[in-house]
């Protein structure tokens, strides 16, 4: 029973080094709203570096917004998508949360 014991502590232990010792590379790289993609050795939109670049233009336009957030919470996205959906980097990602996408106001 003890060896068992050992040898799955030994297992989870070099799962972890083998895991946290993953390559720089295997972060996610975005390039804009693409990302790279290995397999087909090319940059491709995702939705991911999407959200990247709504937080960033809406952080250069001077909202305090991370990218964290805008990727996690539909309500922030659309704030931010408010806030500087009007750029031109970020207009066709942002449609449907923009003011005159909403169509008139009503009485």
């Amino acid at each position: 029973m003890k060896k068992s014991v050992s040898f799955a502590a030994l297992g989870g232990a070099l799962l972890y080094v083998v895991t946290s010792a993953l390559p720089a590379s295997a972060a996610i790289t975005c390039q804009g709203r693409d990302q790279w993609n290995s397999a087909a050795n090319g940059w491709i939109s995702t939705p991911y570096c999407e959200d990247n670049l709504i937080a960033a233009v809406a952080r250069h336009h001077g909202m305090r917004v991370s990218n964290a957030a805008v990727r996690q919470n539909p309500s922030i996205k659309a704030e931010a998508c408010r806030f500087a959906g009007s750029d031109i980097r970020i207009n066709d990602l942002c449609a449907g949360h923009l003011h005159e996408d909403q169509g008139p106001l009503r009485p």
